[in-house]
């Protein structure tokens, strides 16, 4: 215990002198798929035709898809499509299940058009659009409870500390092992070697319990221009104007599954609070080939995206003689760059006349394009994340999206809607992806116009698979996970 204490004074002064620990590089190449992987959300005419509109327009979502849509508005239009979005998260870990399910409300198209008639017969009508649409959802909540598993996290900051003096495990790992030490999870080997340590939990395993929840939203500003050719030939380009807001907070909790133990349970708390905002380009053009169909083309550049990000650590826990500890980590806070991969956009559109509309999209996207980089403020000696991008080369590939829509025309002013989307796997092969990561969307819904004034709505699900590990690969296989997302919207539209 003497020895304990004064290895316990050492670290705090060195606490004191203002000895900076070493960053944690919580930005990796997950950062890059969770920014990058959106749906085909906008109005709820978009929605409901499976986010096929690529080839059509004057909706205000299509400056989101394909900006030559609007150019072929002949009149100015304002609208808001809000609702309710449902994350479902249904877990598997080690045949340990879990369920938790997080609704909260979405706004995913607010905008307005305005077009301008032109003393030119072959550019008879210019339209310029701004609208906010929501690319992303992150609110979610990932629950497993009391899951019986034969290892610990302690392994994990265990042989993290392994081979370090307790005084640098600050130094070394300040938001992990270093709280483990702090708060007597981890103790000095009784074989006398100061860089040795033994857990806690030293055998038997542990209860799990770990609850993750997550908030924030992918909103892109788009400003844009369009209009057609002899209503032949439509084309448009709009600037996107990114922003994100994300936070995390993952509780893991374990109590020893051998009662001997003087350990009763312990607590790990991470806390992190992410906001970024970028750029990016869409160009596009829609061909009629004649009076039932129609194809468009469109790309969309990289997004380079500034990130701001603040992470910390909490430890907590309890001994079977009364005696609790907790420690807090410093906050770390670090400036980054992401940028996500390019998009390539081809649709089809086949009119029925005024009976009604089949449309198709095919996308592609590579993942594995998408980079970390360091801001610019980061200096000569800053990170340069190469392994990250490295690692995201390897992960992730090409994925292929198919989406098809169609809309009938029920009665003059009535319009029934659906679609489907399949995307394929984002990962490699090499990934060694152990749940089925294709993801898979369905829609249906409603529309009513006038003249004047347009209302509609749209039930929208989508439902794909990841990857979910409790804590290190080395200690516990993957367990998957199974998101279902659901979303219910309306949108309310005047004609000017």
């Amino acid at each position: 215990m003497i020895v304990r204490t004064f290895l316990r004074i050492a670290t705090a002064i060195l606490f004191m002198a203002g000895v900076n620990p070493t960053c944690i590089w919580t930005q990796n190449e997950i950062d890059i798929l969770r920014y990058s992987y959106q749906e085909s959300l906008g109005s709820t005419r978009t929605m409901a035709m499976g986010g096929a509109y690529g080839a059509l327009g004057a909706d205000l979502a299509s400056l989101s898809c394909n900006p030559a849509g609007i150019g072929m508005y002949r009149r100015g239009d304002a609208s808001i499509t809000t609702g309710f979005a449902s994350i479902k998260s249904k877990v598997n870990i080690n045949g340990q299940l879990g369920n938790a399910n997080q609704l909260a409300g979405s706004t995913t198209n607010l905008g307005i058009a305005l077009s301008y008639p032109s003393v030119n017969p072959e550019w008879p009508v210019t339209t310029l659009a701004i609208t906010n649409t929501r690319r992303a959802n992150f609110n979610e909540k990932i629950e497993i409870r009391d899951a019986s598993l034969d290892a610990s996290l302690l392994d994990a900051f265990l042989a993290e500390a392994m081979g370090t003096l307790p005084p640098d495990l600050f130094d070394r790992a300040p938001f992990t092992s270093n709280l483990a030490w702090e708060t007597y999870l981890l103790d000095p080997h009784p074989n006398n070697d100061p860089t040795a340590y033994i857990s806690a939990i030293p055998e038997g395993g542990a209860y799990v319990t770990k609850t993750i929840e997550r908030s924030g939203r992918l909103n892109e500003t788009n400003i844009g221009l369009g209009s057609g050719l002899n209503e032949r030939l439509y084309i448009g380009a709009s600037i996107g104007i990114v922003n994100v807001q994300f936070e995390e907070t993952t509780v893991h909790k374990e109590r020893p599954r051998q009662d001997s133990l003087a350990l009763s349970e312990w607590e790990f708390q991470e806390m992190l609070t992410i906001e970024g905002s970028g750029i990016n380009l869409k160009i596009g053009a829609t061909f009629a080939v004649n009076d039932w169909l129609r194809a468009g083309l469109a790309y969309h550049t990289r997004s380079r995206i500034t990130f701001d990000d603040e992470y910390s650590s909490t430890i907590r826990c309890a001994f079977d003689d009364g005696l609790t500890y907790d420690r807090n980590s410093p906050l770390n806070r670090f400036e980054y760059i992401i940028h996500t991969p390019a998009r390539l956009i081809a649709s089809g559109a086949f009119i029925m006349g005024k009976a009604g509309i089949v449309s198709a999209d095919y996308e592609r996207i590579n993942y594995g394009t998408g980079t970390l980089n360091a801001s610019a403020s980061s200096g000569s000696n800053a990170y340069d994340f190469a392994s990250e991008n490295r690692a995201a080369t390897e992960l992730y590939g090409t994925s292929h999206i198919a989406r098809v829509g169609f809309e009938f025309r029920v009665q003059r002013a009535f319009r029934l809607r659906a679609g489907a989307s399949f995307e394929t796997s984002p990962f490699t092969q090499i990934a060694d992806v152990y749940a089925d990561a294709n993801r898979y969307a369905g829609s249906i819904g409603f529309g009513y116009r006038t003249d004047e004034w347009y209302f509609a709505g749209t039930y929208r699900r989508s439902v794909y698979q990841n990857d979910i590990y409790l804590f290190s690969p080395d200690l516990l296989d993957a367990g998957w996970m199974q998101k279902t997302h659901g979303m219910v919207v309306a949108t309310v539209g005047f004609r000017m």
